[in-house]
């Protein structure tokens, strides 16, 4: 991308920085992307009591949060950094998949190899996305062969919250969180039974149903939800997909102390593979496709042993099927055909013991044991006949079991001025011993400027893969795991309700980062070796502003530097982590137009990805240039009770709205202009 083109992107960019503002409107359903927010002092008291609608909007402004500590505190009193996007913010941007929610998230880099439903990774302040650990519901989805997680396919169906952990946090969840934690939590039923439907189509035939259900029926709480999306893809050949996802959750309260919980996930997937052969040259692959399967299932049991002590224990099963297969075309006389099922299955258990306001422990166990296997058998043209084709089996396999114990203390210091975190955790693995993981974070909340400082520093590590264990030809069973320390600093300054400003600046750095290294005796030449040494430092800018009643404008700016210290012959560089990133939303928000209770939205978000180093479809590295992406909602909601229904709403959402060609990874197309219309009915 030219300079003068980055300056006036960034220009933009940085007008519209920050957590997404709510609108000042009492109709309003937005909920923000929330990151740290200066907290009132925890001692001061009120001339007069906070009415129920202050309270909840003060827990909407400083939402309770889980991931970043295992202790539910309010967002604002934490010291890592920690962003969350809420539900309703989710539905207003009418946003489908998880992978797009995190594009509009500081320091979150989301790169899609293709159309809908292909592969989709996530970075985290330039980690790789065996670096970053998915958490659904609490549970580690990452994949035992890759390392990885792929976010294709999990929908927001369902959805309470996304928190994004940016930062080291193997001080309490272990291997895969050196970049940072992205936790998908499911809504808990409450209330009346509720419904809801919707239904929407597009260009590209493109269709889109969902429906949800809610409530709740004495003691239990229940939440559900099942869509379907299919759509034939934006390339010429062989580009369509559908999706299938379920999702259940159940919570059933025995008596005051004891609550029962149940979680269930199913999503089924069929995707085309134009790009299948990419690296080999080929045209378009009109045969290629994957199937896969993802299921988890999740019980928990959590009892209050008085008003002091909370016991949580669960057990869980993840399984992950993926089948590829591509058959002989013109022009193409290879064939392909590939089976990995991958599961993990587990459970912890963990106390959290309060001695007194403001002073808690928290302690627990968990264990996991991973099994995968790998079936490859492909054909390729022979280039020293005869005969006229070669065949390839890959087969292995591979398990091993995980078991840790970690420990935090919290504390509240100075009458409520200081709040410290710290504690560490002990990894065991069967393969390659323990590794000790420590960590702390401060927050120092200054009422007086609404300002709060923070400040962390967390040890971490990353197991290697069963992949680069083990794949025939590549894999090495010598390697040894990173090791990663990180530390950041930051403020948040609030200007009252309308402005606020928040700025972190981050560093870490990772030893034994595993690569490619040469290896002259190794069939390929190469295979997967621990480097020296990478350093990543970066900053996050997020300021926010509301211009008027109902007008908000946010959005965030990061810029990394990463430095590398590598083995002769390896290849430590990055890939696909822009040096720049960007993310801003305008959104307006106006009720009362035409009915007295209907309400107009509209919202425009801009993404911005600077140039990046990238893989060539020869195999070759090469400077991937910069993209800008628009897209834009606009809804309209009459608020009208009919008999069951409680409201009706009528949207368009717009992607690629300026319809740029751009592909997020070399060789692989991204979508061009992508439209989806509908209508979605709240029953009550």
């Amino acid at each position: 991308m030219r300079f003068p083109d980055l300056i006036v992107s960034t220009v933009i960019a940085t007008a519209l920085f920050a957590p997404i503002a709510r609108a000042q409107t009492p109709a309003s359903a937005s909920s923000p992307a929330q990151t740290q927010t200066a907290p009132a002092s925890p001692k001061k008291k009120a001339s007069q009591p906070a009415t129920p609608a202050k309270k909840e909007e003060a827990q909407k402004l400083n939402p309770v949060v889980v991931t970043a500590t295992r202790i539910p505190q309010p967002i604002g009193e934490i010291g890592t950094t920690i962003t969350v996007v809420e539900d309703p913010q989710i539905q207003d941007q009418k946003i489908d998949r998880v992978a797009n929610v995190l594009r509009e998230v500081p320091g979150v880099q989301v790169t899609q190899s293709g159309s809908p439903g292909s592969v989709t990774d996530v970075s985290i302040r330039g980690a790789s996305a065996s670096q970053t650990l998915v958490l659904v519901d609490g549970v580690e989805v990452n994949a035992g062969a890759t390392g990885s997680f792929d976010l294709a396919n999990l929908t927001t169906d369902n959805l309470d919250r996304v928190e994004i952990l940016r930062g080291a946090g193997g001080s309490l969840y272990g291997s895969q969180a050196i970049g940072g934690v992205v936790n998908i939590l499911s809504q808990e039923g409450e209330g009346p039974p509720t419904a809801s439907l919707l239904s929407g189509g597009g260009n590209r035939a493109t269709s889109q149903q969902v429906g949800t259900v809610s409530g709740a029926e004495g003691n239990l709480h229940y939440s559900g939800a099942v869509s379907y999306f299919s759509t034939e893809g934006y390339r010429p050949v062989n580009d369509n997909s559908d999706n299938l996802a379920l999702n259940g959750r159940f919570d059933y309260h025995l008596d005051d102390d004891t609550v029962l919980r149940g979680f269930a996930r199913y999503i089924a997937s069929n995707v085309s593979l134009p790009n299948f052969n990419v690296f080999s040259g080929s045209d378009l692959d009109p045969t290629a496709h994957d199937r896969n399967e993802f299921m988890l299932f999740k019980g928990e049991v959590e009892h209050h042993f008085g008003e002091k002590l909370l016991v949580r224990t669960n057990s869980f099963f993840v399984r992950q099927d993926q089948r590829s297969t591509s058959t002989p075309y013109p022009g193409h006389v290879g064939s392909e055909d590939d089976r990995i099922p991958d599961e993990t299955r587990g459970g912890l258990i963990e106390a959290l013991y309060t001695w007194c306001e403001g002073f808690r422990t928290l302690a627990g166990f968990d264990f996991k044991d991973r099994w995968v296997r790998s079936d490859s058998i492909s054909t390729f043209k022979n280039f020293a006949p005869p005969p006229p084709l070669a065949t390839s089996i890959s087969l292995f396999r591979a398990r091993r079991q995980e078991y840790a114990g970690y420990l935090e203390q919290e504390g509240s210091f100075l009458d409520g001025h200081v709040l410290v975190t710290g504690g560490f955790r002990v990894d065991g693995n069967s393969q390659f011993g323990k590794e000790v993981s420590p960590g702390w974070s401060v927050a120092i909340p200054i009422t007086k400027i609404s300002t709060t400082l923070r400040g962390s520093y967390t040890e971490g590590f990353r197991a290697p893969s069963f992949d680069e264990l083990f794949f025939p030809n590549f894999g090495n069973p010598h390697l040894q795991p990173e090791v990663s320390s990180e530390w950041d600093g930051g403020f948040t300054t609030n200007f009252g309700e309308r402005a606020s400003f928040t700025a972190t600046y981050f560093s870490r750095r990772v030893k034994n980062l595993i690569v490619t290294i040469p290896c002259p005796k190794c069939l390929f030449g190469s295979e997967a070796g621990n480097a020296a040494r990478v350093d990543t430092q970066g900053v996050e800018i997020v300021p926010s502003l509301t211009l008027i009643k109902g007008l908000t404008f946010s959005g965030n700016m990061t810029i990394l530097d990463e430095t590398h210290a590598d083995l002769p012959g390896s290849t430590a560089r990055p890939l696909r982590v822009a040096k720049h990133t960007a993310s801003a939303l305008v959104q307006y928000v106006r009720s009362g137009n035409f009915l007295p209770h209907d309400k107009i939205m509209a919202n425009v978000s801009y993404i911005f990805v600077g140039d990046r180093d990238d893989i060539t479809v020869e195999s070759t590295t090469a400077n991937h240039s910069a993209y800008n992406l628009v897209n834009a909602v606009v809804s309209y909601t009459m608020g009208i009770p009919l008999g069951h229904v409680r409201n009706e709403e009528a949207f368009a959402r717009v992607g690629n709205l300026l319809d740029r060609n751009y592909s997020e990874a070399f060789g692989f197309k991204a979508p061009t202009i992508n439209v989806l219309a509908g209508v979605k009915l709240d029953f009550e």
